[in-house]
Parts: C-alpha cells; sequence; structure tokens
C-alpha cells in the first residue's frame, strides 16, 4: 500500500515522520476521515472546508490549494487501486521547536486504506451506548488529540459497548467519541448543536429528513431526554446511518431500527446511487 507524504506517493513502510514533528510529540494537528462510493471521494470539499476550519483555530497554515490535495488523493486511489477506501488527511504543525503560533513546514500524510464495512448486525439490530460524563476539548475542531476517545475504549470493551457519548456537566448528550447522534421524537429530530463538532454526513442525513417530511430542531438534548425518545441514531462518513439500541442498559423505543431510521437508511443510500454514484 502507498500514502502520500507532502504530496509524493511512498510505500507505507517507507513513509517516515519526524520524531520532532508536532503532530508526534504533542498530537498538534488535525484530520478528516472521507471515505469513496464507486471509487469517488465522498464529500471531498465539505471535508476539506472544515480541515481549514480546524487548521485556522490551532493556527496552522494549510499551504497546499484543495487541487492539490485532491489530485494527490486521486492519484493515491488509483495507485492503490482498492474497489473503496477509507481515507484519512492529515495535517500537523510539522517540526516547529517550541512555537505554537505558527507552521513553518506544515506535515501532509493522506491515507487511502481498504473499506471494511461494519458487520450488517449493527444496522439490522443496532448498536449499544454508554454515555460517558466527558467532552472534547476544543470541539469545533477536529483534532489529532483523541484521549477522551482512546480512554473511552477500555470503558467500551468492558461495558460491551459499541460506542460511548460524551455528556456536559448538566448532563447534556453532546456526541459520540468517533459519531454524530440524533434523536426521534414522533416526526421530529433533535440534533445538539453546542459544544460538537459539525458532521457532514449528519447534516446530509438531517437534509434527507426535511425533504421526507420530517421536523428537524437543532439544540439542547439531556440525556433523560434522550433515554425517552422514539429512536435514536448514529451517523459518520465511513459507518453511514446505525441505529441504537440501547443506551446505559435502557432499551430506546419499541423496535430498532426504528420506521424512521429506516426511512432514512433507505433514502440516504438512494441519495448516494441518485447523486453521487
Amino acid at each position: 500500500m502507498y500514502v502520500c507524504l507532502n504530496g509524493k506517493l511512498v510505500k507505507e513502510r517507507e513513509a517516515r515522520v519526524s520524531v520532532f514533528d508536532h503532530g508526534f510529540l504533542y498530537g498538534d494537528g488535525v484530520y478528516e476521515t472521507l471515505r469513496t462510493y464507486g471509487g469517488k471521494v465522498w464529500q471531498l470539499r465539505e471535508h476539506l472546508k472544515r480541515l481549514r476550519g480546524s487548521a485556522r483555530l490551532l493556527q496552522i497554515g494549510v499551504p497546499w490549494s484543495d487541487g492539490q490535495v485532491s489530485n494527490w488523493l486521486e492519484a493515491l486511489l488509483e495507485k492503490n487501486g482498492f474497489r473503496e477506501s477509507r481515507i484519512r488527511i492529515s495535517v500537523s504543525r510539522g517540526e516547529n521547536g517550541f512555537d505554537f503560533t505558527m507552521s513553518k513546514k506544515p506535515t501532509l500524510v493522506i491515507v487511502a486504506s481498504k473499506l471494511v464495512p461494519e458487520p450488517v448486525e449493527v444496522y439490522t439490530k443496532g448498536v449499544s451506548l454508554i454515555s460517558l460524563p466527558w467532552q472534547r476539548f476544543l470541539p469545533h475542531a477536529k483534532t489529532t488529540s483523541l484521549l477522551p476517545m482512546i480512554l473511552a475504549q477500555p470503558l467500551l470493551k468492558q461495558k460491551k459497548a459499541y460506542e460511548g457519548i460524551f455528556l456536559d456537566e448538566k448532563k447534556n448528550v453532546l456526541e459520540g467519541t468517533m459519531t454524530n447522534i440524533t434523536a426521534v421524537f414522533g416526526n421530529t429530530l433533535i440534533a445538539p448543536k453546542d459544544g460538537v463538532l459539525s458532521g457532514e454526513t449528519q447534516k446530509t442525513v438531517l437534509q434527507i429528513a426535511k425533504k421526507c417530511g420530517l421536523t428537524v430542531k437543532w439544540g439542547k438534548l439531556s440525556l433523560k431526554k434522550l433515554l425517552q425518545a422514539d429512536e435514536v441514531f448514529l451517523t459518520s462518513t465511513v459507518r453511514e446511518i446505525m441505529p441504537v439500541r440501547m443506551v446505559d442498559g435502557k432499551k430506546i423505543g419499541r423496535v430498532c431500527p426504528g420506521s424512521l431510521t429506516k426511512l432514512l437508511m433507505s433514502a440516504f443510500e438512494e441519495y448516494v446511487m441518485r447523486d453521487w454514484m
């Protein structure tokens, strides 16, 4: 497999980043996760826009144009030749001493590995979640500092849960460690807005929901209210729409996936097939 390192395609075993790189030393970087459909990169423009926004918050320069990154990514996909790919674009401050106010020579790494689908059962039977009294620092930036997510993994394994959801100090639901969360009450969908990283797939799904005649609201969602939802689902670029069966050991709704979640799963698939592939 090949990776793209600062615009050059190199074999993965030959790809090297300095031990003085800020990404390694301090987790001082940003990233985006993408995927392909039919070999075409899904929502590349939107993800690059968010990448640049995250980099601005950390004052990391991104000297490469979207066109350059797109060309390098396309060349990488062609070189690796996977039918479908999971992609990660990372930018660190590079070697920069103890200066965190600028980036003299940032590092760009693009990895395109074979996309391994989730088991069918997680979509047909739903997943289990646990709540976590944590939240990410600087949630509007998708940074490579993933300590809360890392600390969650042993707990998820212990509780046999698929995903964890972060809560603020007032027990309002924020987001999953790797996903966004949406709750369904009747024909109304509620998605947390403050203190979360805006999800590109979630935004697309909720736009589709509006076209299906559903009401969409962005706002506060307490854990107590979430547990009373008719349906709950997760969204992410790689996982798409994933129904939630249980939160903190409490069953969600009467059946999983619920009728509206199934509707949106079908509508999203049609959207991808019709407008993307």
